[in-house]
């Protein structure tokens, strides 16, 4: 549904537009800031970084010259009142400020997870673009806020949220859907470390920590593991196929063994390939009705009982203002995790010794592998959004799994409260 329109309407009824804030003024950030305040209804009031030069910086590459820096809620909110934008240093003050909508991007899963907490219990609406927390803590979140009055969703244009919309649209059409996933875009070598990017990033203009959590591997689990969790479809194997597949194979190789694919299992999954699916999306259905089979057929969908439904692209920050129309306007998430049917497991990357405290996400020692949330859950296997800074108590070998025993974590973090108590509630039936 288009929301240019409807927006505008409610801009013309309030006298203003939607008003948004940013958290998170880096790479992603930058591009959201630019994006939102292009959109028609929408502009944005106040961006939140650390570095409150960057904060200053994308708001004046965006349009908007008239930003002040004030770290005062109360003296920020007034500025903001009275029709101009502010920077200010601390995100989790962001929901404190007269906005309509906080959109998150700063790629860090702590910092993300604390910032959605904060505008939920301050009743405003939150948008993540770090998929990272929400394969953390996403379903506690997405339970307080469907529980209250504001909306937790991960915002449109990353890849799991494309293929949910893909889903969304089969599952409208009454068609089965076999396998929903993404092409991956990027080598795959699990054991990189960000010395074996600085080059590719520098040309990337990238963080090498960034790309190596790409090149690893990490980022697809992530991804996939989001899109399992919000569509409750498994992973068929620990770490996926993850098979060599261009697009036009798609609907000959994801299909059972029986038909000539690999798929072993009953019930639909999620995948990655690798070729020139990405980066696009995708789903392979089929339909429990002879008659229409032999339409999509007749369409050119495909030859077989199998057929893919392909988006070629995802826009990432580019498509993320859809998000803020669906939450403002029809009061509706366009991703939630609503299961916990998977879990994104730290794997060591080499040898670590006790003692080590470990980097997280792209870091040089552990990267992301997904499995069934019960099997992770019976091996204590420890999440990969909580590894940064917990110190290994014992030695983990290459290609081993961190388990909790294996590490001191600190349970001060936010981020290790909120997974305690998901854990505690998904274990009582209370969530997932």
């Amino acid at each position: 549904m288009g929301y240019t329109k409807r927006l505008l309407d409610r801009q013309a009824e309030l006298g203003r537009p939607v008003r948004v804030g940013i958290v998170g003024a880096g790479q992603m950030g930058r591009g959201l800031v630019a994006q939102v305040q292009l959109a028609p209804g929408l502009e944005v009031v106040a961006v939140a970084d650390v570095d409150i030069d960057r904060a200053t910086t994308a708001l004046k590459n965006a349009g908007r010259d008239d930003a002040v820096v004030e770290n005062d809620v109360a003296k920020a909110s007034q500025i903001i009142e009275a029709g101009q934008s502010v920077a200010i240093n601390d995100g989790l003050k962001m929901p404190e400020l007269p906005i309509d909508m906080v959109l998150e991007a700063s790629g860090v899963p702590d910092v993300a997870a604390q910032v959605a907490y904060a505008a939920i219990t301050n009743h405003t609406d939150i948008g993540l673009m770090t998929v990272e927390a929400d394969v953390t803590v996403g379903l506690l979140l997405s339970s307080m806020a469907n529980a209250g009055d504001s909306i937790y969703t991960i915002c449109r244009g990353d890849e799991p949220i494309e293929c949910v919309k893909l889903v969304e649209y089969a599952q409208d059409l009454g068609l089965e859907v076999v396998v929903a996933g993404k092409g991956k875009n990027n080598p795959n070598r699990p054991t990189d470390v960000p010395d074996d990017v600085v080059e590719e990033a520098k040309v990337k203009k990238m963080n090498p920590k960034m790309l190596c959590s790409f090149t690893d591997g990490t980022k697809t689990q992530i991804e996939m593991c989001a899109l399992s969790n919000a569509t409750g479809y498994k992973v068929e194997v620990p770490g996926m196929h993850g098979i060599a597949c261009d697009v036009d194979e798609l609907d000959k190789k994801l299909v059972p063994v029986a038909d000539g694919g690999i798929r072993e299992s009953d019930g639909p999954i999620v995948e990655y390939v690798t070729g020139n699916v990405a980066p696009g999306v995708f789903v392979i259905v089929r339909s429990p009705n002879p008659v229409v089979t032999e339409e999509l057929q007749y369409l050119r969908v495909g030859k077989g009982d199998y057929f893919k439904i392909y988006r070629p692209y995802h826009l990432a920050s580019i498509e993320a203002d859809l998000s803020v129309g669906e939450a403002v306007l029809d009061r509706h998430p366009s991703f939630q995790s609503t299961t916990w049917t998977s879990e994104v497991t730290a794997v060591a990357k080499h040898d670590l010794k006790a003692g080590t405290k470990l980097e997280g996400i792209g870091g040089h020692h552990v990267h992301g592998w997904t499995t069934n949330a019960e099997d992770a859950t019976a091996k204590k296997a420890l999440p990969i959004g909580l590894a940064a800074g917990c110190v290994l108590t014992a030695d983990v070998k290459a290609g081993e799994t961190v388990t909790y025993d294996d590490v001191e974590i600190d349970e001060n973090r936010p981020l290790v409260a909120m997974r305690r108590l998901q854990d505690a509630l998904v274990a009582n039936g209370t969530i997932g």
